[in-house]
């Protein structure tokens, strides 16, 4: 009788709590973002409601955090449509649930047993190469009537010195921050955090959202990439900070 009990209450638990991350989403998406168009096309976009669906993953596993996703985008289309409805980014609202959900999970029952600094320098590295390949190259990127054009100028020395010194702060943070074993041990640390929103950020707002919009707008896939490619380097160490910072309290209101 006491498990039956104990499992009704962590599901009521569960329930309540993704619901309340379910809300906070739709009003994060829907009222707080904002979109940066390239070449007339919606390309960049700055938001933060995948936050509270990352945690609702974490918190109450893949089940709960996907069903989170799936419920935001549909209430969402209906309160505050943003543009047409495209079913491909409900599927990537259900994966930004369930698939930190799943990652956590791994994490620890420690079936990676991997060094995840490592994997965020490697994966970080390869964000900001593209960029100076896709964006920089020595070049400057101009848009004129919708088109894209490349145009030979060097660029300023203390953009590039500043850019590389970015970019090894974002990798050596999380070293610094977890050389302590109680650090790396615990399953919150910031290099797991940061393991967990890398992957899912790749996976789910570089390809599939790329891949969503090349299909709505009828456009190459590359089309795209520069303006997210860019906002990743930006907003994968920022969503990192924000969930890592809010997981000091993840033992108050973990359900399981």
């Amino acid at each position: 009788m006491n498990k039956v009990n104990n499992k009704r209450l962590i599901n009521t638990k569960a329930l309540v709590g993704a619901s309340l991350l379910t809300a906070i989403s739709i009003v994060l998406t829907r009222m707080l973002s904002i979109m940066i168009p390239l070449a007339g096309l919606p390309a960049l976009r700055i938001e933060f409601g995948m936050i509270p669906l990352i945690i609702a993953g974490i918190l109450y596993g893949p089940l709960w955090g996907g069903l989170a996703g799936i419920i935001a985008d549909l209430i969402g289309v209906m309160i505050n449509p943003m543009g047409a409805y495209f079913p491909g980014f409900t599927i990537s609202s259900m994966l930004w649930g369930a698939l930190p959900g799943v990652l956590y999970l791994l994490v620890k029952r420690n079936n990676f047993k991997i060094n995840y600094n490592i994997i965020n320098g490697v994966a970080l590295t390869g964000i900001a190469t593209c960029i100076v390949v896709v964006l920089f190259d020595n070049k400057v990127l101009a848009v004129k009537d919708g088109t894209y054009y490349m145009y030979d100028k060097p660029m300023p020395m203390i953009y590039a010195i500043l850019y590389i010194s970015i970019v090894a702060a974002l990798i050596l943070i999380p070293f610094v921050m977890t050389r302590k074993d109680k650090a790396k041990r615990d399953l919150y640390s910031i290099d797991k955090i940061a393991f967990i929103v890398t992957v899912s950020y790749v996976i789910i707002s570089l390809v599939l959202n790329t891949f969503w919009l090349s299909i709505m707008y009828n456009k190459g896939f590359i089309a795209f990439l520069p303006g997210r490619i860019l906002a990743a380097l930006i907003m994968i160490p920022l969503h990192t900070t924000i969930v890592y910072t809010l997981s000091k309290s993840f033992k108050y209101v973990k359900a399981r």
